[in-house]
């Protein structure tokens, strides 16, 4: 896998997307490993996993291993997939993580979110690469309506979802607890915490919904995948060349991205696919802005047609 730097100018790679990805139901639930599927090198993992940087405490058991099996075997098309993606994303989630002071290795939160995919919709209608529900995106200073939804955006989603989890961390005290207030909701925690009569961890977690008790677990699965795919001869499936080599910036004036494709030549596709953010291929102009992603060659003659002063007679 490649590395970008994580600096500013990488990091405005971040809004685009690795394949043709419809909206689409997404329920990243529990897995169910097929019946004689095993995971390979069990004793290797396990060191691997005991030594491995993390937030919260690294724990080897039936469900982390549960969720490892599925990314190494049956689901490894899935996972080249999920880590081509991360080429593109990583670099803006991790600019972003810096900037709040959090630890690095939540990096790997989305791939649990939402397998890396701005698109991804889920049941309760969480959206983006954070799995945001459009009560908690608004609260967070995200724009969602019928042209723009900013929880689509990895720039402003993942912007968002660090101040999030910042503020989850300093409430709750540990990532432990944090991260499950990410899942759950941090009223639903406090309702665990409460009915354990303990802020420790072990003695919430039987008191949380099923699906928040396996979210440590599948952290932790993800977070070794992102770390040690090479051990194992995993390759990231790179993304397409067309979407990869973009660039965004934050545009305040209106967009219309069919006059982009006509300024530029960049098919309107392309350019949908690049900023999946925007519902509508018409923005108005925005007050505090919005993040424009366009191939990084077209840039110049963008800004030549929109910003050059016009000739009075």
């Amino acid at each position: 896998m490649r590395r970008i730097p994580c600096t500013l100018a990488a990091a405005w790679l971040g809004i685009l997307h690795s394949q043709a990805v419809a909206e689409t139901d997404f329920a990243p639930g529990n897995f169910f490993t097929p019946a004689g599927t095993s995971l390979p090198d069990e004793s290797d993992v396990k060191l691997r996993m005991e030594m491995m940087c993390s937030p919260v405490a690294t724990v080897f058991d039936e469900d982390v291993k549960a969720y490892l099996t599925r990314y190494l075997t049956y689901g490894i098309r899935e996972t080249e997939a999920m880590l081509g993606r991360g080429i593109i994303y990583l670099p803006t989630i991790e600019h972003y993580l810096d900037m709040n002071g959090l630890p690095k290795q939540l990096k790997y939160l989305p791939m649990i979110e939402s397998e890396m995919l701005p698109y991804a919709v889920s049941t309760r209608g969480a959206a983006g690469l954070w799995q945001l529900v459009p009560a908690t995106g608004r609260a967070l200073g995200l724009v969602v309506d019928n042209k723009l939804d900013e929880r689509k955006d990895p720039h402003r989603s993942t912007e968002a979802a660090a101040k999030y989890l910042k503020r989850l961390h300093k409430r709750f005290g540990t990532w432990e607890l944090a991260l499950v207030a990410y899942n759950c909701g941090p009223g639903r925690l406090n309702r665990a915490i409460q009915a354990a009569g303990s802020r420790k961890y072990e003695r919430v977690k039987p008191y949380l919904p099923k699906e928040t008790q396996l979210y440590i677990a599948r952290y932790l699965a993800a977070a070794y995948i992102g770390s040690h795919f090479e051990q194992h001869n995993i390759a990231p499936a790179l993304p397409d060349p067309e979407l990869y080599n973009g660039m965004a910036a934050r545009v305040y004036e209106s967009i219309s991205l069919k006059k982009i494709a006509d300024i530029t030549g960049v098919d309107l596709p392309i350019l949908r696919r690049l900023n999946p953010g925007f519902i509508s291929d018409y923005l108005p102009a925005q007050q505090n802005g919005v993040f424009l992603t366009l191939p990084r060659e077209v840039w110049v003659s963008y800004l030549d047609a929109t910003r050059k002063p016009k000739l009075r007679p």
